[in-house]
């Protein structure tokens, strides 16, 4: 058992948390910070860093914790290699730029006996970085400022804030090592075909966010190639991206291509919907949340149009290797 436990546990379970890291010096204190301070302690913390260059490694090995070392093989190859060496059979899973509520833990377990049906549970994501008006934004357009406040079950959800039980991970064939990113969308989605994944609002975690346009325009363009790959492996699914995204990028490369090829009210027309819908959906991100950082909507109204058109890149790498055999922890 950890250090510092706090109260005896009331339950049976074997709880393995699993951090990944990689260059997190700055944020990495906190997250382990708050794993310690659970009201249900785990009984092991697995780090696995992704080749730091920074002083992530000197914080890390201040706490008593299992450190697992990977050379960059992606999310899907770390996550995996963090299962490997779990022996708790119930796996949570943390970001090393989020901190957990002090009953993280505590919360999540109780469902597990509540229900023998449940294999998952999830929570609520708030926004720490609040300064950020980058992160503020992009926290208000994803839905995490406003979350769920009722209890309910889920097909997908974020492994920055997860509880899987051991051997399910295992029977679905743990996280797609070939995904460039969506591995844990990819992995709820296996489980919640047989199984319950519970979301509680009361298991909660605080993010960090992307903090500046660099960091987010990277995240985008990843985040819609593993997309494409999930289109390959599972159908069209709306649970995967909002379809109005590709629609919209179509339209922009249509107006464009229209300049010089169509009559001149042609690409009016269609820049006065895109023009439209831009003023409509600015309007209500403002009256909903009253906060100026929508002025990023004129960025990535047009970025995030384009860039989900790199679905098609994903979806022919996911045909590529659909036939590959998937990796099992």
């Amino acid at each position: 058992m950890l250090t510092g436990t706090k109260r005896l546990q009331a339950d049976s379970h074997k709880v393995s948390v699993i951090l990944l890291t990689k260059n997190s010096a700055s944020t990495i204190q906190k997250s382990i910070d708050s794993i310690f301070q659970q009201t249900r302690q785990p009984d092991e913390v697995i780090v696995v860093d992704g080749n730091s260059g920074d002083r992530t490694l000197e914080v890390v090995k201040k706490y008593p914790v299992q450190l697992v070392s990977e050379p960059g093989l992606g999310f899907g190859y770390a996550r995996n290699l963090g299962v490997k060496n779990a022996s708790g059979d119930i796996v949570f899973f943390l970001d090393s730029d989020c901190y957990a509520d002090p009953n993280w833990i505590e919360n999540a377990l109780s469902h597990f006996d509540s229900n023998t049906k449940i294999v998952g549970v999830t929570g609520r994501t708030r926004l720490w970085n609040t300064e950020s008006a980058v992160a503020r934004f992009l926290a208000y357009v994803g839905g995490r400022m406003n979350m769920l406040s009722e209890r309910r079950f889920v097909k997908i959800a974020p492994t920055m804030n997860l509880a899987l039980r051991h051997d399910v991970i295992d029977k679905v064939g743990g996280f797609d090592e070939t995904l460039v990113r969506c591995e844990d969308t990819d992995l709820t989605y296996k489980v919640s075909q047989n199984h319950k994944i519970f979301y509680d609002p009361n298991v909660v975690i605080w993010f960090r966010g992307s903090p500046n346009l660099r960091v987010a325009s990277r995240k985008c363009l990843r985040h819609f190639v593993g997309v494409g790959q999930l289109f390959a492996k599972h159908g069209l699914k709306s649970s995967f991206v909002r379809f109005n995204l590709p629609m919209r990028g179509f339209l922009l490369i249509a107006a464009l291509m229209s300049i010089f090829l169509l009559p001149w009210y042609v690409p009016t027309l269609i820049f006065s919907v895109l023009l439209a819908e831009f003023v409509y959906k600015s309007a209500k991100l403002y009256l909903r949340h009253r906060d100026l950082c929508v002025v990023y909507y004129v960025v990535f109204f047009t970025f995030w149009s384009l860039a989900s058109l790199t679905m098609f890149y994903g979806l022919y790498l996911g045909l590529k290797n659909k036939r590959k055999k998937p990796f099992r922890v």
